[in-house]
């Protein structure tokens, strides 16, 4: 059955972000072990794997230049990516980058860029 994106939110520690979209790509790393017994194929395995993604929200002025929950490029936090009903992802993130969206004719939105360190669990 399909779900719908409305119940979806972030949390980082103890606040609960309600955004207007977040993204997570798992990717496993490629070692290569192409020799020459591969008959002219290459040859990979894999290796490490790690999650990216990003979130936006509507940009709070108060904040300053912070942004709830207080985040900082280069921060480390515990964070949760919740699908409503659905479930949850759960892991520790690195906060890569952040950037603000100031549109001209549109609301002010701030997004942030992260990625997994250690192990990213999924709880139904």
């Amino acid at each position: 059955m399909p779900y719908c994106g409305d119940e979806g939110y972030v949390q980082i520690g103890l606040v609960r972000l309600d955004v207007t979209s977040w993204t997570a790509t798992e990717t496993a790393e490629k070692a290569e072990t192409t020799n020459t017994g591969s008959a002219g194929w290459r040859e990979e395995i894999a290796c490490i794997r790690f999650l990216e993604g990003s979130a936006e929200a509507d940009f709070d002025p108060t904040e300053g230049p912070k942004v709830a929950p207080n985040i900082a490029a280069g921060d480390e936090v515990v964070m949760e990516l919740h699908t409503g009903d659905s479930g949850q992802y759960n892991l520790t993130a690195l906060i890569d980058r952040l950037r603000w969206t100031m549109p001209a004719r549109d609301k002010i939105t701030y997004s942030f860029d992260f990625s997994s360190q250690g192990e990213v669990t999924y709880t139904p």
